[in-house]
Parts: structure tokens; sequence; C-alpha cells
């Protein structure tokens, strides 16, 4: 049976808050933390047979990170790279995916604006960005299916709305990019690690998700997903030596082999390695990652999606009791573990709400796109129903102010 106070123990800070900002920036379990302390005492000695040796070494711990990734998402290790961010991936996909020119991209009007800021700076190729409206909250394969013109070569789309906390029907998208022969490229930043993401079953070109959030990994590293059948077509925008297949002996032999030269005809490797920056990498964030997920795994993710649909239906279910409105839509296939609320009409009285929750050690975040959105909450698997209480104590001491004095 899956133990969820024990992983909530890796959270000891989760005895002083009710911390449900997930979504946000996370924080991370135990296991992580002291991964890095243990990482920083081994870069300050020197315990390899040489310096060379220690740095070949340092770059073997991110291993973990890559197999964490790869049994998360059920993705082929072929198809996995470490990166900074969900930015640093959108970045990547935007400059390795030649568009023609005068290419059109598709992508919902609630996004987050990181979303289509890397191809908003490809005018100079023509590329036009064009938004396809919400329905209430709602971001519907068929809307993007009636939007697709000759020009469109591309959708780019987060898994989960970060301000309503809509899920996409990626398995229907991907299937219509498929047919049309259209790139889809996804933020999953919202959805990997709190809701489950089988990219087995799923056809994606490109997804990328920072570690920072859901991941609980708040240390500069997440991971970019390249679909092995197009890896061949892209170029990489970094090159970099550790991106060259591992010469005979390893590289502490080819540094020291007199013949070597600076100039000749590099093969890089085939993998989604490939588009990593092939240099010294964020060590830490790495390792700090693999420990962080390897939690994830333990637990199993469709567990971890389970136990934070039921809290985040806990939370709503609350919600309506204490007058406030649902911003979430309650559709069944698109539930993330994202909840987003509305407690008053005036933004001015709903930022002294947020502030007032803070103050009482309840953390959650107030986010709006195109006019969607309020507060949101991120139900993840070390929270429990003693902090959807916390939040909703507080929000039934604003109820009970802001509604009307029949006895007087």
């Amino acid at each position: 049976m899956v133990n969820f106070n024990l992983a909530r123990a890796e959270f000891p800070i989760m005895k002083q808050m009710a911390f449900l900002d997930a979504a946000c920036v996370s924080i991370p379990p135990e296991r992580a933390v002291q991964a890095v302390k243990e990482f920083a005492q081994y870069a300050a000695t020197c315990t390899e047979e040489s310096s060379s040796a220690h740095h070949v070494a340092m770059d073997k711990k991110r291993q973990k990170a890559y197999e964490e990734i790869t049994k998360l998402i059920n993705a082929s290790t072929e198809e996995i790279a470490l990166v900074e961010s969900t930015t640093h991936g959108l970045n990547i996909a935007a400059n390795s995916i030649k568009l023609p020119f005068g290419s059109k991209i598709l992508i919902s009007d609630l996004e987050f604006l990181q979303v289509p800021i890397p191809w908003s700076m490809q005018k100079d190729r023509g590329v036009e960005i064009a938004l396809v409206k919400n329905r209430a909250g709602r971001v519907l394969v068929e809307d993007f299916e009636s939007a697709i013109d000759d020009k469109v070569k591309m959708i780019v789309i987060s898994s989960v709305q970060w301000c309503t906390g809509w899920l996409t029907d990626l398995k229907s998208l991907g299937e219509l990019c498929r047919q049309k022969g259209i790139y889809l490229v996804v933020d999953a930043i919202h959805q990997v690690g709190a809701i489950n993401l089988d990219l087995s079953k799923i056809h994606v070109d490109i997804l990328t998700a920072g570690g920072h959030k859901w991941l609980n990994s708040p240390f500069g590293c997440g991971f970019l997903y390249v679909n092995k059948e197009i890896l061949k077509q892209l170029n990489p925008i970094f090159w970099g030596y550790l991106n060259l297949g591992e010469p005979e002996g390893g590289w502490p032999t080819y540094f020291g082999t007199p013949s070597i030269t600076p100039v000749r005809d590099w093969n890089f490797i085939e993998t989604a390695r490939r588009f990593e920056i092939g240099g010294t990498s964020n060590y830490p964030g790495a390792i700090a990652l693999g420990e962080s997920l390897s939690l994830f795994n333990e637990l199993g993710i469709e567990n971890i999606e389970k136990h934070n649909v039921e809290l985040a239906d806990y939370l709503i279910a609350g919600l309506h009791e204490v007058g406030a409105t649902v911003i979430t839509p309650a559709v069944p296939g698109h539930r993330s573990a994202l909840v987003i609320f509305r407690f008053y009409d005036d933004i001015n009285l709903e930022n002294e709400l947020l502030k007032d929750l803070h103050r009482n050690n309840v953390y959650v975040a107030m986010r709006f796109t195109s006019n969607v959105g309020g507060i949101r909450v991120s139900c993840h698997f070390f929270n429990n129903k003693d902090d959807v209480n916390a939040l909703l104590a507080q929000l039934k001491v604003a109820y009970n102010k802001k509604k009307p004095d029949y006895q007087s």
C-alpha cells in the first residue's frame, strides 16, 4: 500500500505551514536536499585518482536523472535530454525546428507568456502566432482543428493550463497533428509529476518541463523529450564536445593523446542529448532531480494522480460550501491537480485575501490570463486534507466577514 504520510515526512516544512503552491516553486524532499549536500562535499574534495577522473565521475552522477525521467513518462532513453528549465526547452524547440517562411503557429489564449515568446521573436522568418480562444476556461481540440489552415505548421500548448487547471486532451491533439503533418510542442510543467503522462501512448514531437514545480526539484534542472521519429530532422542550437560520442579510452585518455587536433569532422550522438549544452553541466540540479523523481517512481504516478485529484475534489466541495466561485472546469477527463477559484469580484479584496492566507501560513497563488483565473491551489502528493482544511478555515473567516448580518 502506498504510504503518502511517509512521503510527507520528507517535507518537514509541512509541519509549519499548509504549502499548497507546488505550481509556483515547490519544495524538495529531504533525499534531494541531502544529495545536494553530499555532492557539495564531494566537489570540495578530490577522492578520484586524478582531477580528470573527478570531472568524469561528477558527470556520471547525472545518470540517475535520465533513468527516473524515462520511468516517469514512459519514454525511451534516447529521447531524453537534461535542460535548465521549461524556458530552455521551449527555446530549443523554437530554434531547432526550422519552419518554412510565413508559417503560422497556434496557441491558446490562456497560455503563460513564455509559451509563445521564442516564436514571437521569429518575425524576421515570417512566423505568425494565432490565438485559439478558450471556452469558459476550456481549451478544446476541435477549436484548434477549426483554426488549422495551410499556413499552420505547429501547435504549441501547455498540457495543463496554468490559470484554469484544464487538462488538454493530448492524445486527440497528437493524432490531429500527426494527421495534418504539423508539429506538436508541449509545455508539460503543470502535468508531469502531478498527473500521469504516458508518452508511449501519445504522439508529441517535443515536450519539456522544468523541475522546480511539481517535480519538487528547484535547483535549475528539468528535461526535454524529443520524439525519436524526428531526432534526425532537427539541428541543435548548441554544439558542445560532450555531445560527441565518447572517444576510445575515455576523455582523460583522449586529452593526453599528442596527435589530437582541434579541428576535424565530428560525429555527434544521435539521441536527444545532442540538444544539451554539451559542456560542464549543472551537476547539483541533475542530482537533485534524480533523487526527487525517485520518490515519484516509488509512489507510482498513477497513485499520485489519484491522490491529487481526490484532494482537489475535496477542496472543490469545500469551496462551494464557503461560497467561492470555482473557475476550474469540472469536466471528466480534463481534471488536473490545480484548482482555481474566485472569492470576491473586487480584485483588490481578492489580493487582500491572498495576503491574509499567507500571513496565516497558507501558501497559494494568484494567476490570470485573458481575464480568466483567480486564486490558484496546487494539490500535490505531500498534501493532505489538513492542508486543505487550513485553507477552508481561513475562507470561512472571510465568508463570515462578507455575508450580511441578518440579525441586526
